[in-house]
């Protein structure tokens, strides 16, 4: 029983320990802490409680995911309610899916969870497990214990295991893969020329008398927008947590106050000796090697039966009380460490135990003060934002100049740069700003606007400083324009022309080589070019493979590339591809790529199953 599933598990402990490494590397130590208690439900799945706690972890771990595949991003537009649901559906598919998991009887050796804790990089030092900087760093983390970090883990392998196991069992047929051959590994013949936009710039000329009609003709092409610039004060909850201090006497009283109510526990590291259904006198043979002083890793490794715990000294990780059987818990319960039990009898087998390790997590001062401090902090800045935010409303109501407000709140009355009605930089980029300072009431009739609530306790009033209104430009200011305008323009008509020729003479029969030679224009005859052909452009390829196949004659055909060139195409032959002529590593890579597709939409849809059919309570 402890080792079932135990090699299934051992690909998924590499997804898992990356899982472990991507929580803190992206959040950091601390960033993650919530106060939140874990007796809050956020939501039910099928009657399992999901905590204020572990809901607030999963937020934050999908702003910090968010954040870091988009450095560039503005952390204040990651509005919690807008983030709520996809957190929500993140953790019910988890759930469910972990549910299911424990209904079909799989588990976790805790051996393969301990092994893992102490081969995270986090919580080593000089390349070995670290007790404290392992607690230390969960804790920040937002789990009160050792045995709520591994319950989540636990989770995530039940998730990886079943998930692993229906992706796994997926196939496809040797008739999908020669369909699907037949299109991927299709071959076609075809020849093309391009006529390049630059040679017919070239050809235009244009004069002054052109450019003047042109600008004329497109005056409203060349009005400059109108732009302002705003004053504004802001007013951050963040910035004030920094700036607010704590005395020593305020972090010491709050630590006695949570002390009497903090909860500890104490975990048990297990090693053991497993014999399957052994005889009396196999039982004594152990029984007296270890009365005899034999060393127990010794004893396991020649004699335990729990193959994957065997060459480590039979070491099965810690407990809390609730990992082993109970009658295994129990006998684990009375040792003291060093101590073997004698033979306790559970369904997997007889163990022989051993106590190596007690480890009780405490609730210390120096453990706490750090974030102790930085709750105080937080509360006394909570309390100040809400003074100063009403003092901000009050002064800045019908204020001429928000410089004095600024200095009587304490903070800074700032200017933006110019910038139009679609947004600017900094905090003009953030759409409440702009929609303020263009509405009537800021710009027309010169008053401050609300306060602007922008979220994660940021607050934002301004005023328009300076207004500047579009005009139209003068012909001096855009004549470079103009004449570029007007020269891509009458490019545009002259390439026009020249490829609806081009394909009409090819349609008439000439050949594309005659014609590119003709017209001193590149062309190049293709032959079996394949999708995923590297030495012909891109662009051209694909078009080539979006066009339907020849039946009678030959498929004549051009378009625009994306810096304005011409491609005339002439398709003269398709050939399907024979899915019984590839390699076997590109029928084996095929099968892969389709097996992968096909048992992800299975894996989709079993879950969407199980979350329609499942209880959930918000």
């Amino acid at each position: 029983m402890l080792d079932k599933f135990r090699n299934n598990l051992r690909g998924t402990a590499l997804a898992i320990t990356i899982f472990i490494g991507v929580i803190f590397a992206l959040s950091g130590t601390g960033s993650l802490f919530i106060s939140t208690p874990d007796s809050e439900a956020a939501l039910i799945v099928n009657g399992e409680k999901v905590s204020t706690r572990d809901f607030q972890l999963a937020l934050a771990a999908e702003k910090s995911r968010i954040l870091n595949q988009n450095p560039d991003f503005d952390q204040a537009q990651l509005d919690d309610e807008q983030l709520r649901p996809l957190t929500l559906q993140r953790i019910i598919s988890s759930k469910v899916i972990a549910q299911t998991s424990r209904e079909q009887g799989m588990g976790v050796a805790p051996q393969l969870v301990s092994e893992l804790i102490t081969g995270v990089e986090q919580f080593q030092t000089d390349g070995a497990f670290d007790q404290d900087k392992y607690r230390f760093a969960i804790r920040t983390q937002g789990y009160p214990s050792s045995g709520k970090f591994i319950d989540m883990l636990n989770e995530q392998f039940l998730v990886e295991q079943l998930s692993k196991g229906i992706m796994g069992s997926s196939f496809v047929t040797e008739a999908e893969l020669a369909g699907l051959a037949a299109i991927t590994e299709q071959q076609r013949d075809f020849y093309y020329t391009r006529l390049p936009l630059e040679s017919f710039n070239a050809q235009v000329k244009v004069g002054e008398q052109e450019v003047s009609d042109y600008y004329q003709q497109s005056l409203e092409q060349y009005v400059t927008p109108r732009l302002v610039t705003v004053q504004y004060i802001e007013l951050n909850g963040s910035e004030l947590v920094l700036s607010t201090q704590v005395t020593e006497q305020a972090i010491q009283a709050r630590f006695e106050q949570e002390a009497e109510s903090a909860e500890t526990s104490t975990e048990l590291r297990a090693a053991h000796i497993l014999l399957i259904d052994p005889s009396q006198a196999l039982i004594e043979e152990v029984q007296a090697k270890i009365d005899s002083g034999t060393d127990f890793e010794v004893l396991a490794a020649e004699y335990s039966q729990d193959f994957a715990t065997a060459s480590s000294g039979g070491d099965l990780g810690y407990t809390a009380g609730k990992t082993f059987p109970e009658a295994f818990e129990t006998a684990l319960a009375n040792l003291q460490v060093g101590q073997i039990s004698p033979p306790v009898t559970t369904d997997a087998g007889v163990h022989l135990i051993k106590l190596l390790e007690v480890s009780e997590s405490t609730f210390t001062l120096e453990e706490q003060y750090d974030r102790i401090a930085q709750d105080l902090r937080a509360e006394a800045a909570e309390d100040l934002l809400v003074e100063k935010l009403e003092m901000l409303k009050e002064l800045s109501f019908n204020a001429e100049d928000l410089e004095q407000v600024a200095q009587e709140l304490g903070l800074e009355a700032q200017i933006t740069e110019p910038f139009p009605e679609t947004g600017g930089s900094g905090v003009a980029a953030l759409p409440a700003v702009v929609e303020a300072a263009y509405s009537s009431e800021v710009l027309e009739d010169g008053y401050a606007s609300e306060v602007l609530e922008l979220g994660d306790d940021r607050y934002v009033v301004l005023r328009v400083e300076d207004d500047f209104s579009s005009r139209q430009q003068t012909l001096d200011e855009v004549r470079d324009q103009v004449t570029a305008a007007l020269t891509a323009a009458r490019a545009q008509q002259l390439i026009q022309e020249s490829g609806a020729d081009l394909l009409a003479r090819i349609t008439g029969g000439e050949s594309v080589e005659d014609i590119a030679t003709s017209l001193e224009l590149d062309w190049k005859e293709v032959q079996g070019g394949k999708r995923s052909a590297v030495d012909i452009d891109l662009e051209i390829n694909a078009y080539v493979f979006d066009l339907a196949a020849p039946v009678a004659n030959d498929v004549v055909d051009g378009f625009y590339t994306r810096n304005g060139d011409f491609i005339a195409i002439q398709l003269t032959q398709v050939t399907l591809g024979d899915y019984s002529s590839l390699q076997a590593e590109d029928k084996a890579l095929l099968r892969s790529v389709v097996e992968l597709t096909q048992s992800g939409r299975e894996m989709v849809a079993y879950q969407t199953e199980l979350v329609n059919r499942a209880d959930i309570v918000q």
